[in-house]
């Protein structure tokens, strides 16, 4: 094969450079034992042959590698991609890197009945032959078994986004009953006194909590709430809804509270095409997972609330650190979510006289932390 080299061998770089095999390996492993100009000599030889070393052998020694692993569901979710940013970068920012998998679980398929995939379990599996220096899990279902399966070989495991109670390991959440109550204490602080909330069934645990939060501030607030299924997760889901709800949403001026962006954004299309009902003047619109970027593309900006993906990841780094020192004692991190005020709730003069697209609170700092 035309320009075909056999790969460079430690023993290579050492005749290269003129020096033992014990240098070279100081200079790849412990660079601040050699003189800088050995050091320099080193590593010259090691570009010129194109060397790049083997983990194995150190992973077989240390019965671990440097790597760590992440493992999400579907990266259709914005969240997930914040946690996985979150995640490398706080890992880079502390000299690991970060294998990542997805393992294709969709909870819109899923409610969907469409067949899942879902290939955790074999993620975790693969991780643990790799003997990978820590697994973070950020998961939409029980990962316990999983888990249970390689906790002899993996030992520092962070689940992110799914509560297992009594969990024999460190788990990083968003509260996701905090997100179902600012939605609700959003539209009442705007004197809206009848919502819905509209969401796929309780099959995954955001849902469950996020219904549970909006009940419990409904409650509170003394607002009327209904509760509506849709079929899935997709702006058309959220459009076909809110067609069958049109009749109910005259009179007074009604909330709807949609799971996640795209079903909210179904919703602002439907009404938008029946034209009768003016938003936010007789309906407003509230989504739960602020994965929409309008770009100042659409013609009105979605109220959302923020959740705190990037700070998830970052956390669940930290911890994987944390969980590998001794007497180390599980966390359970719960971190805050924010809002962004749109036009869908606030309308176009109130945002524009803010002089943004809305607010936050509690907003995610967007910067890797050491750990």
């Amino acid at each position: 094969m035309t320009g075909y080299r056999p790969n460079p061998t430690i023993n290579a770089v050492a005749r290269e450079a003129g020096v033992s095999v014990g240098t070279v390996s100081n200079a790849i492993n412990s660079p601040d034992r050699l003189a800088p100009e050995t050091l320099q000599r080193v590593q010259e030889a090691i570009d010129r042959l194109g060397y790049i070393r083997s983990s194995a052998g150190r992973t077989l020694i240390r019965n671990r590698s440097d790597a760590l692993g992440l493992i999400t569901p579907d990266l259709v979710n914005v969240l997930f991609v914040e946690i996985a940013r979150g995640a490398q970068l706080t890992a880079a920012a502390n000299g690991r890197y970060l294998m990542m998998a997805n393992s294709l679980f969709n909870a819109h398929e899923l409610a969907a009945g469409t067949a899942q995939l879902d290939m955790q379990d074999e993620f975790l599996e693969h991780f643990a032959e790799a003997r990978t220096g820590g697994v973070m899990v950020a998961s939409m279902r029980d990962p316990a078994a999983g888990i249970a399966r390689i906790r002899n070989h993996v030992r520092p495991i962070v689940v992110v986004n799914y509560d297992v109670p009594d969990a024999d390991w460190c788990t990083v959440l968003m509260d996701n009953e905090q997100v179902g109550r600012a939605a609700v204490e959003h539209i009442a602080g705007l004197g809206i006194r009848r919502a819905v909330f509209l969401s796929i069934p309780d099959i995954v645990q955001p849902v469950v909590e996020r219904r549970r939060g909006a009940r419990e501030a409904a409650a509170r607030l003394g607002i009327t709430l209904i509760e509506v299924e849709t079929t899935g997760l997709l702006s058309a889901d959220g459009h076909a809804s809110t067609a069958a709800l049109a009749p109910w949403l005259r009179g007074e001026r009604t909330a709807i509270l949609a799971v996640n962006d795209k079903v909210a954004l179904g919703c602002l299309q439907q009404l938008r095409e029946h034209g009768d009902l003016r938003v936010p003047d007789d309906v407003a619109v509230v989504g739960m997972d602020g994965d929409h970027r309008d770009g100042g593309a659409d013609w009105m900006t979605l109220t959302s609330i923020e959740l705190p993906g990037f700070a998830m990841g970052a956390e669940g780094v930290r911890l994987l650190a944390a969980e590998g020192e001794p007497d180390h004692v599980h966390e359970r991190v719960v971190l805050p979510i924010g809002i962004r005020a749109g036009e869908s709730t606030m309308g176009v003069a109130a945002t524009r006289r803010r002089g943004d697209a809305g607010w936050h609170a509690d907003a995610p700092a967007e910067h890797p932390r050491p750990l």
